[in-house]
Protein backbone atom coordinates (compact mmCIF):
# COMPACT_ATOMS: atom_id res chain seq x y z
CA UNK A 1 0.00 0.00 0.00
CA UNK A 2 1.06 3.61 -0.51
CA UNK A 3 1.57 4.35 3.18
CA UNK A 4 3.95 1.40 3.41
CA UNK A 5 5.89 2.79 0.43
CA UNK A 6 6.01 6.24 2.02
CA UNK A 7 7.21 4.82 5.35
CA UNK A 8 9.98 2.79 3.68
CA UNK A 9 11.08 5.93 1.84
CA UNK A 10 11.13 7.73 5.19
CA UNK A 11 13.35 5.05 6.76
CA UNK A 12 15.72 5.23 3.80
CA UNK A 13 15.81 9.00 4.20
CA UNK A 14 16.75 8.63 7.88
CA UNK A 15 19.70 6.44 6.93
CA UNK A 16 20.96 9.14 4.58
CA UNK A 17 20.48 11.85 7.23
CA UNK A 18 23.17 11.13 9.79
CA UNK A 19 22.38 12.38 13.30
CA UNK A 20 25.80 11.56 14.75
CA UNK A 21 28.66 14.06 14.66
CA UNK A 22 32.04 12.91 13.33
CA UNK A 23 34.95 13.00 15.75
CA UNK A 24 36.84 15.39 13.48
CA UNK A 25 33.87 17.79 13.51
CA UNK A 26 33.55 17.90 17.29
CA UNK A 27 34.58 21.02 19.22
CA UNK A 28 38.15 20.76 20.61
CA UNK A 29 37.06 20.42 24.26
CA UNK A 30 34.82 17.46 23.36
CA UNK A 31 37.68 15.70 21.59
CA UNK A 32 39.97 16.18 24.61
CA UNK A 33 37.46 14.87 27.15
CA UNK A 34 36.52 11.93 24.94
CA UNK A 35 40.18 10.90 24.63
CA UNK A 36 40.72 11.30 28.41
CA UNK A 37 37.62 9.25 29.24
CA UNK A 38 38.42 6.36 26.87
CA UNK A 39 42.11 6.34 27.86
CA UNK A 40 41.26 6.07 31.57
CA UNK A 41 38.81 3.21 30.98
CA UNK A 42 41.32 1.28 28.82
CA UNK A 43 44.16 1.76 31.34
CA UNK A 44 41.92 0.56 34.19
CA UNK A 45 40.97 -2.52 32.19
CA UNK A 46 44.61 -3.38 31.50
CA UNK A 47 45.59 -2.83 35.15
CA UNK A 48 42.75 -5.06 36.35
CA UNK A 49 44.00 -7.87 34.12
CA UNK A 50 47.66 -7.70 35.26
CA UNK A 51 47.67 -6.09 38.73
CA UNK A 52 44.35 -7.04 40.45
CA UNK A 53 44.22 -4.35 43.14
CA UNK A 54 42.27 -1.22 44.05
CA UNK A 55 44.77 1.06 42.26
CA UNK A 56 43.42 -0.34 39.00
CA UNK A 57 40.25 1.72 39.50
CA UNK A 58 42.08 5.06 39.83
CA UNK A 59 42.24 5.80 36.05
CA UNK A 60 38.56 4.90 35.68
CA UNK A 61 37.72 7.18 38.61
CA UNK A 62 39.63 10.01 36.99
CA UNK A 63 37.75 9.35 33.76
CA UNK A 64 34.38 9.70 35.46
CA UNK A 65 35.58 12.82 37.29
CA UNK A 66 36.59 14.32 33.93
CA UNK A 67 33.10 13.42 32.67
CA UNK A 68 31.57 15.62 35.38
CA UNK A 69 33.86 18.49 34.37
CA UNK A 70 32.87 17.91 30.73
CA UNK A 71 29.15 18.30 31.50
CA UNK A 72 29.85 21.53 33.37
CA UNK A 73 31.86 22.98 30.46
CA UNK A 74 29.47 21.63 27.82
CA UNK A 75 26.49 23.35 29.47
CA UNK A 76 28.06 26.79 29.18
CA UNK A 77 26.15 29.23 26.98
CA UNK A 78 28.92 29.75 24.39
CA UNK A 79 29.45 26.01 23.87
CA UNK A 80 25.73 25.29 23.68
CA UNK A 81 25.31 28.07 21.13
CA UNK A 82 28.19 26.68 19.04
CA UNK A 83 26.65 23.20 19.00
CA UNK A 84 23.25 24.67 18.10
CA UNK A 85 24.53 26.73 15.16
CA UNK A 86 27.07 24.27 13.75
CA UNK A 87 25.35 20.93 14.30
CA UNK A 88 21.77 20.90 15.59
CA UNK A 89 20.23 23.52 13.28
CA UNK A 90 21.87 22.14 10.09
CA UNK A 91 20.76 18.61 11.02
CA UNK A 92 17.18 19.76 11.75
CA UNK A 93 16.97 21.57 8.40
CA UNK A 94 18.38 18.60 6.53
CA UNK A 95 15.93 16.21 8.19
CA UNK A 96 12.91 18.47 7.63
CA UNK A 97 13.86 18.98 3.98
CA UNK A 98 14.16 15.22 3.57
CA UNK A 99 10.66 14.67 4.97
CA UNK A 100 9.16 17.47 2.87
CA UNK A 101 10.67 15.98 -0.29
CA UNK A 102 9.23 12.55 0.54
CA UNK A 103 5.77 14.02 1.18
CA UNK A 104 5.92 15.90 -2.13
CA UNK A 105 6.98 12.69 -3.87
CA UNK A 106 3.73 11.10 -2.70
CA UNK A 107 1.67 14.18 -3.62
CA UNK A 108 0.97 15.24 -0.04
CA UNK A 109 0.55 18.95 0.53
CA UNK A 110 2.42 19.93 3.71
CA UNK A 111 0.01 22.84 4.20
CA UNK A 112 -2.98 20.52 4.24
CA UNK A 113 -3.46 19.80 7.93
CA UNK A 114 -6.10 17.15 7.29
CA UNK A 115 -3.68 15.09 5.20
CA UNK A 116 -0.98 15.35 7.85
CA UNK A 117 -3.43 14.36 10.59
CA UNK A 118 -4.54 11.36 8.53
CA UNK A 119 -0.89 10.31 8.11
CA UNK A 120 -0.34 10.60 11.86
CA UNK A 121 -3.40 8.44 12.59
CA UNK A 122 -2.32 5.86 10.00
CA UNK A 123 1.17 5.75 11.54
CA UNK A 124 -0.34 5.14 14.99
CA UNK A 125 -2.50 2.34 13.56
CA UNK A 126 0.47 0.67 11.83
CA UNK A 127 2.56 1.03 14.99
CA UNK A 128 -0.02 -0.92 16.98
CA UNK A 129 -0.10 -3.62 14.30
CA UNK A 130 3.66 -4.13 14.45
CA UNK A 131 3.52 -4.85 18.20
CA UNK A 132 3.12 -8.61 17.79
CA UNK A 133 3.19 -9.44 21.51
CA UNK A 134 0.26 -7.14 22.30
CA UNK A 135 -2.13 -10.01 21.51
CA UNK A 136 -0.61 -11.99 24.40
CA UNK A 137 -1.28 -9.30 27.04
CA UNK A 138 -4.77 -10.54 27.90
CA UNK A 139 -3.73 -14.24 28.22
CA UNK A 140 -0.79 -13.17 30.45
CA UNK A 141 -3.15 -11.18 32.69
CA UNK A 142 -5.48 -14.17 32.93
CA UNK A 143 -2.54 -16.45 33.71
CA UNK A 144 -1.39 -14.01 36.41
CA UNK A 145 -4.82 -13.96 38.05
CA UNK A 146 -4.69 -17.77 38.21
CA UNK A 147 -1.09 -18.10 39.43
CA UNK A 148 -1.28 -15.51 42.24
CA UNK A 149 -3.91 -17.41 44.32
CA UNK A 150 -1.89 -20.61 43.84
CA UNK A 151 1.28 -18.88 45.09
CA UNK A 152 -0.59 -17.52 48.13
CA UNK A 153 -1.95 -20.99 48.93
CA UNK A 154 1.51 -22.60 48.61
CA UNK A 155 3.04 -19.85 50.76
CA UNK A 156 0.50 -20.51 53.53
CA UNK A 157 1.24 -24.23 53.49
CA UNK A 158 4.97 -23.57 53.66
CA UNK A 159 4.54 -21.10 56.52
CA UNK A 160 2.59 -23.70 58.51
CA UNK A 161 5.40 -26.25 58.23
CA UNK A 162 8.45 -23.99 58.68
CA UNK A 163 9.87 -21.95 61.54
CA UNK A 164 9.41 -18.18 61.73
CA UNK A 165 13.10 -17.46 61.05
CA UNK A 166 13.16 -19.73 58.01
CA UNK A 167 9.98 -18.12 56.74
CA UNK A 168 11.50 -14.65 57.11
CA UNK A 169 14.65 -15.70 55.23
CA UNK A 170 12.56 -17.22 52.45
CA UNK A 171 10.47 -14.04 52.17
CA UNK A 172 13.57 -11.82 51.95
CA UNK A 173 15.16 -14.11 49.35
CA UNK A 174 11.94 -14.13 47.31
CA UNK A 175 11.66 -10.32 47.39
CA UNK A 176 15.29 -9.94 46.30
CA UNK A 177 14.78 -12.47 43.48
CA UNK A 178 11.64 -10.65 42.27
CA UNK A 179 13.45 -7.29 42.31
CA UNK A 180 16.35 -8.76 40.32
CA UNK A 181 13.98 -10.27 37.76
CA UNK A 182 12.10 -6.99 37.30
CA UNK A 183 15.41 -5.10 37.04
CA UNK A 184 16.57 -7.44 34.29
CA UNK A 185 13.24 -7.13 32.47
CA UNK A 186 13.31 -3.32 32.57
CA UNK A 187 16.99 -3.31 31.51
CA UNK A 188 16.56 -5.59 28.51
CA UNK A 189 13.07 -4.48 27.45
CA UNK A 190 14.35 -1.56 25.28
CA UNK A 191 16.93 -3.84 23.64
CA UNK A 192 14.34 -6.55 22.96
CA UNK A 193 11.96 -3.92 21.57
CA UNK A 194 14.61 -2.69 19.13
CA UNK A 195 15.30 -6.27 18.02
CA UNK A 196 11.73 -7.57 17.62
CA UNK A 197 9.96 -4.27 16.79
CA UNK A 198 12.52 -2.42 14.73
CA UNK A 199 9.88 -0.17 13.20
CA UNK A 200 8.13 0.69 16.48
CA UNK A 201 10.45 3.58 17.36
CA UNK A 202 10.59 4.65 13.72
CA UNK A 203 6.83 5.23 13.81
CA UNK A 204 7.32 7.46 16.86
CA UNK A 205 9.97 9.43 14.97
CA UNK A 206 7.73 9.68 11.90
CA UNK A 207 4.81 10.98 13.97
CA UNK A 208 7.07 13.49 15.71
CA UNK A 209 8.46 14.72 12.38
CA UNK A 210 4.98 15.15 10.94
CA UNK A 211 4.04 17.24 13.97
CA UNK A 212 7.14 19.35 13.39
CA UNK A 213 5.99 19.91 9.82
CA UNK A 214 2.58 21.02 11.10
CA UNK A 215 4.13 23.32 13.67
CA UNK A 216 6.84 25.04 11.61
CA UNK A 217 5.78 24.66 7.97
CA UNK A 218 1.99 24.81 8.18
CA UNK A 219 1.87 27.53 10.79
CA UNK A 220 -0.29 29.94 8.78
CA UNK A 221 -2.95 27.32 8.05
CA UNK A 222 -2.79 26.11 11.63
CA UNK A 223 -3.52 29.60 12.98
CA UNK A 224 -6.38 30.08 10.50
CA UNK A 225 -7.89 26.76 11.59
CA UNK A 226 -7.67 27.78 15.25
CA UNK A 227 -9.39 31.12 14.48
CA UNK A 228 -12.18 29.30 12.65
CA UNK A 229 -12.63 26.87 15.52
CA UNK A 230 -12.87 29.73 18.02
CA UNK A 231 -15.48 31.51 15.89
Amino acid sequence: MRFCDLFISYKLGLKDTKSTIRFTKLPPYRKVFLVIFLTGIIISGIMLIFIHNLFSFIPAGLSFFSLIIFFIIDSQKSNTKEMLEKHYIPYSKKRMNMIIEILKKYNIDIKNLDSLDMLIEEAKYEQIKCDYLSQFKKPFKLLGSIIIPIIIFVARKISESTAETQMLNMAVSTIILILLIFSLIFSFAPIAKDIFYRDYNRYDEFICDLRQIKLFYSKTNYLITLDLQRK
